[in-house]
């Protein structure tokens, strides 16, 4: 039982956010028709467990190192002869993590040479291949932005059964992937191209691979005029960044939005150099030169190495923070930390993703990318989260073992998960609609893990947390070691239905830009969003024993899930407790209103500096 026990966590994480790592020991055998001709020479891959073909390991994009750190991603070198493809690329710098599926807690991982992707195609030889022209499906992976790795996916499944070419990349993570090279202050100074110093370098990656697919796609049996991006928590943020991005036009058709993570941050003030903790100030890259400066030896306190920056070029600052060790950069955020929090990510910089309020730009078709968008969330969303939080759970060595209040657990997962709702599924979706943009939404509720070892209610723990629609998505359950802790024999048929039912329609939704009924045309009719309070706008995915797949009317909204909280909360300080629980960011000018006069203000009195307004 012990044994069984300690895989809980590490499977929990992995399936959240990264998937399965590559446990190969040795490369396959190449397949000799599995040959194929690229933009920088000719690869060879290897025919998959699915029956298919899989590439590894292409690079679509220099290395971006040197003089390339902090600069928009260049065409790889070509190369002479025939390149394997036969094992991934490096993941990008990162701090090992469970969610990223890369390397023990807290170590040093990955490379800055990272800028690989991953192709996964029906079996065919190279002239069927031309002439199939099947839909491109390419892959964000999720993990805050500043974990994970392509290769901890496999779509292989999902290519091979639904006949499409699956693309799955890595970009660009945390300060490498979103940092701007802050300027300098002598007087002068030329104009900077915005795209070179825009900072969004991981989404400049994903435009880059999305460019590699419309030169190559066709080489794997892909149609480049048919192209969907589809990506999960920091991946569906990063989609959804390319609907806002001047530069994507022509580049993507469809966007698949999963669970989508967070919104787009405001451009960071980069020369920012504050005396106090502002949010913003400590960890700007303004600030964090300033530190590397002090750590170098460069400067001898803050106050010196602010009149260094003053009495120096761009030229001269992106000079020197191109030497920088990667993990001496890291050290400056927080060291040896793998607080995501802490650092950058995909903002808004009015170059590389159009600047202005979100829901503004999905509204207007002129400022965004009006393309078919699905988009949804799992009915948990928090569980995966809530699993791990001392204050609802009791671990043993960071096992989770039962929940302390069952009841008050599932109600908080009920708020969390509705107000991730309302801000990443229905404002989304009805800001797009408003425009014109055809939108398709959707809820995951699959809850069937069952009970482990007589006291590990797993169904109750977890039930349809964040990230695990993936498996379904992709129709891969075998995540590694411990798989079974979820997806079991008792699950199996139930389970492999709802996937190859989620399959059909994600891929007919990529072919045609419309799920309908899926790619055979036989299962329930998915209509497209409605501003009609009676419509039936959300398809809702489970097992015949939960409802089955089924259209729904559900709506929700900020103001619900406070008249929720309401209804339920008793008048007393755990209801203050379950509000800020259930709007966390404490710079939400909405949550501060609200708090203000949630349950008549009893509890703004009690705990009056509890939100700060936005």
């Amino acid at each position: 039982m012990r044994t069984r026990l300690v895989f809980i966590v590490p499977l929990l994480a992995l399936v959240a956010c990264a998937g399965k790592p590559d446990s190969s020991a040795l490369p396959p055998a190449a397949a000799p028709d599995s040959l194929r001709s690229v933009t920088s020479g000719d690869i060879v891959g290897f025919q998959n467990t699915a029956g298919g073909h899989t590439w590894l390991g292409i690079p679509y994009a220099a290395a971006p190192v040197g003089a390339l750190r902090w600069r928009p991603p260049q065409r790889p070198d070509a190369w002479h002869g025939v390149r394997p493809a036969l094992t991934a690329g490096s993941p990008c710098v990162q701090y090992g993590w469970p969610l990223g599926g890369v390397g023990k807690s807290g170590t040093h991982q990955g490379s800055e040479d990272c800028l690989y992707l991953n192709v996964y195609a029906p079996a065919m030889d190279a002239r069927s291949a031309r002439a199939a022209r099947l839909p491109v499906m390419v892959w964000v992976h999720g993990g805050s932005n500043t974990i994970g790795h392509a290769a901890a996916y496999d779509g292989s499944r999902l290519a091979t059964r639904e006949k499409v070419v699956v693309v799955m990349i890595n970009y660009r993570l945390g300060p490498f992937g979103w940092f701007v090279v802050p300027p300098g202050g002598a007087a002068g100074q030329p104009a900077v191209d915005p795209i070179e110093a825009s900072g969004n370098w991981g989404i400049l990656d994903q435009l880059a691979t999305l460019r590699w697919v419309h030169e190559n796609a066709a080489a794997f049996g892909g149609d480049p005029g048919n192209v969907t991006v589809f990506g999960e928590s920091a991946g569906a943020t990063d989609a959804l960044a390319l609907l806002v991005s001047p530069l994507s036009a022509g580049l993507l058709h469809k966007v698949i939005v999963e669970s989508l993570g967070f919104g787009l941050a405001a451009m960071p003030r980069v020369t920012h150099y504050t005396d106090d903790a502002a949010p913003g100030g400590e960890y700007s890259s303004g600030e964090i030169l300033l530190k590397l400066l002090v750590r170098a030896g460069r400067a001898a306190d803050r106050g010196a190495a602010k009149r260094l920056v003053a009495a120096s070029s761009r030229e001269q600052i992106a000079a020197f923070l191109r030497t920088i060790d990667p993990w001496t950069l890291y050290a400056a955020y927080h060291p040896s930390s793998i607080e995501t929090a802490k650092f950058p990510t995909v903002f808004q910089d009015g170059a590389v993703i159009r600047d202005g309020p979100l829901e503004e730009l999905l509204a207007d078709p002129a400022r965004h990318l009006s393309i078919p968008t699905l988009i949804g969330s799992n009915r948990d969303e928090p569980k995966l989260f809530m699993a791990f939080d001392p204050r609802l759970v009791v671990s043993l060595g960071g096992t989770p073992l039962w929940i302390r209040d069952p009841a008050a657990y599932d109600r908080e997962a009920q708020y969390r998960a509705l107000l991730w709702k309302a801000n990443a599924v229905d404002s989304v979706a009805r800001a797009l609609s408003a425009g014109g943009t055809p939108v398709y939404a959707y809820r995951w509720d699959w809850r069937e893990e069952g009970r482990r070892y007589g006291f590990l209610n797993a169904t109750r723990l977890l039930g349809a947390a964040h990230g695990l629609e993936i498996p379904f998505v992709l129709g891969d359950f075998e995540i590694g070691a411990g798989s079974d802790l979820l997806f079991t024999k008792a699950n199996a048929a139930a389970r492999l239905d709802l996937s190859s039912a989620m399959m059909s329609y994600w891929t007919e939704f990529a072919g045609t830009g419309r799920p309908d009924r899926g790619r055979d045309g036989t299962l329930v009719p998915w209509l497209p969003w409605s501003s009609d309070p009676a419509a039936p706008r959300l398809m809702i995915f489970d097992t015949l024993a939960g409802g089955g797949i089924r259209a729904a009317s559900e709506l929700a909204t900020r103001d619900g899930v406070v008249a929720l909280m309401e209804a339920q909360e008793p008048n007393d300080a755990s209801a203050c407790a379950m509000f800020r629980a259930t709007f966390r960011t404490r710079d939400d000018a909405y949550a501060w209103a609200a708090w203000r006069r949630f349950k008549a203000g009893y509890c703004v009195a009690r705990e009056p500096d509890a939100y700060t307004a936005g």
